[in-house]
């Protein structure tokens, strides 16, 4: 990059920074534009949630005696995330104008989802799956069922991928942009709190109400009408949500500052051109690539509420009602996570400035000060020192839970095995199922919710850790690439689980799942350690022992 034009961008950022600072309406986000914004996301994230589930659904219907169809769509999308994801971010990096590339997702979103729907009625339309009294029948053709379902799993891709790019857009590009300063009403850490709580009550609710209205209803085909027109129905809100927070904020309204271009290389080796085709590059040049990494590592975690872990349950004997109930109390403590986590950011930010503290508390954070400093002042020293410890907390925290849910698991299979081998005969007499262990279960479902507290604490800090410490210029296009590698991992996810498909060798599963999660919680310890200079005062605790000892 050359130097004076590099110059000239960092002068022109920190102007609009100043400027920002000068004017209360340029900086302050209303109650009325918070409120749309949230609108505007909360459709995104319904719809997508929704067709997310509903897709396994209509799957399932349409090739109802094998799970061959519902493994290759879930490969072939994660492909086509890993390959396009960045090229996505790139596009929102490079769009100018903020509304345009926004709506743009919208109608794009929408409108995959209704054209996959119509394919999706074409398919279950058959008669070998309807029968022939069905008020709308077609002939049964299997070329014609594998084209169409071929068809609707394309417009699946660009379902995630414009999903995608409207996250991107959204918590990447305008989250920040019209955040206020740290300690002021609707700040960065106050904004993705309240969104991503509304993420996981989407996530909550909408598959509920999606299987609510086919059981209501009595078929598949009326849940998919009720689908595509769910989308349909949602444009016009969500445009227009966008569109008065756009309307009301300068900082959106203004042109995004483009980066000067990179100068060309003249390297043309395979490897390179790779990592410059998919941000890697940039990716790994960023200082919070490692806590991006630990985070991604997560999505091969098995232990968590995916298809597989669910068939698993349901072929270990557990009935739909209890599965329901624990994934409902585990996405309880889901939304919980975003009402602790502010509170803790804040807690944790301010504790090194107390009156109390040594020299030493003072000096470990000068990594952090260097690093906001060299990005322009996104975010305050006390905010980054307490993603970090919070962050920290929350993957400490996932990590202890876990290991009970792996030993559950492990009990539970030792006890099935057992029951197999003993109990054959009689199994086959009687054509029961053994039910697994009352306090294993406890155990299992307990210490799986708690879990799922921590690893969305850790998802929360991490998001605000490379929205403040990402350059501005490259915080989307490192979004796409972040997504690519959340890819990756739940491709491998989805690999292991192929490769080991019996109810009993799941236990292998999750136990490669605790090694995932303590290889995560290494990588963002010695990332902290780095950063901080240490991951715990020893000094205070053996003084707070000593204090402790003299008062016994």
């Amino acid at each position: 990059m050359d130097s004076d034009s590099e110059n000239s961008f960092e002068l022109s950022r920190n102007t609009s920074h100043a400027a920002d600072n000068d004017g209360v309406a340029t900086t302050n986000l209303t109650r009325s534009q918070a409120l749309n914004l949230y609108v505007s996301h909360a459709f995104s994230t319904w719809n997508a949630r929704g067709y997310e589930f509903a897709t396994i659904l209509f799957t399932a219907a349409a090739y109802p005696d094998t799970l061959v169809a519902a493994a290759l769509r879930m490969i072939i999308v994660y492909f086509a995330m890993i390959l396009f994801s960045n090229s996505v971010g790139h596009w929102v990096q490079h769009s100018p104008d903020r509304l345009r590339t926004l709506l743009s997702t919208i109608i794009c979103n929408r409108g995959s989802v209704i054209i996959g729907s119509f394919f999706w009625i074409l398919i279950l339309s058959q008669e070998d799956l309807v029968g022939r009294e069905a008020i709308f029948v077609l002939p049964k053709n299997t070329l014609l069922k594998g084209l169409g379902f071929a068809i609707a799993v394309t417009f699946g891709i660009v379902e995630r991928l414009s999903s995608s790019g409207n996250l991107i857009s959204m918590e990447r590009d305008w989250v920040v942009t019209v955040a206020a300063p740290a300690g002021s009403p609707y700040n960065l850490t106050h904004l993705n709190a309240v969104m991503r709580r509304i993420d996981l009550v989407c996530k909550l609710i909408s598959p509920i109400l999606i299987a609510a209205v086919i059981s209501a209803l009595g078929s598949i085909r009326l849940g998919v009408v009720f689908t595509g027109l769910t989308s349909l129905v949602c444009i016009p809100i969500e445009v227009f949500s966008a569109r008065r927070v756009w309307s009301g904020s300068p900082l959106l309204q203004a042109p995004r500052a483009m980066p000067p271009s990179q100068p060309t290389t003249t390297q043309t080796t395979p490897s390179s051109w790779i990592a410059r085709i998919h941000g890697f590059e940039l990716y790994f040049n960023t200082t919070v690539w490692v806590p991006s990494v630990a985070l991604a590592l997560l999505h091969f975690n098995m232990l968590t509420w995916r298809a597989t872990f669910t068939t698993y349950l349901i072929n270990a004997g557990y009935s739909l009602n209890i599965i329901t109930l624990a994934r409902a109390i585990g996405s309880l403590f889901e939304i919980t996570s975003t009402v602790i986590t502010p509170r803790g950011i804040e807690y944790m930010g301010k504790a090194h400035h107390h009156t109390n503290s040594s020299s030493t508390d003072e000096d470990d954070e000068a990594g952090v000060g260097l690093i906001d400093s060299h990005y322009g002042g996104n975010g305050d020293v006390e905010t980054l020192i307490g993603l970090q410890r919070v962050g920290l907390w929350g993957m400490s925290w996932q990590l202890v839970n876990t290991f009970p849910v792996v030993l559950a698991l492990w009990a539970i299979s030792t006890q099935r095995d057992e029951t197999e081998s003993l109990l054959t005969l009689a199994r086959r007499i009687i054509s029961e199922q053994a039910s697994p262990s009352v306090g294993w279960s406890i155990v299992l479902f307990s210490f799986l919710a708690f879990s799922r507290l921590g690893v969305w604490v850790f998802d929360l800090t991490t998001q605000q850790l490379t929205q403040t410490l990402v350059p501005e210029h490259q915080r989307s296009s490192f979004a796409g690439t972040e997504n690519s590698v959340v890819n990756i991992f739940e491709l491998l996810g989805a690999g292991a689980a192929i490769a080991f498909p019996r109810t009993e060798q799941y236990k292998w599963l999750a136990l490669a799942s605790i090694v995932t999660v303590i290889v995560s919680w290494i990588m963002y310890a010695f990332w902290v350690r780095q950063q901080r200079g240490h991951l715990v005062h020893w000094e205070k605790l053996a003084q707070g022992f000593c204090h402790s000892g003299r008062n016994w």
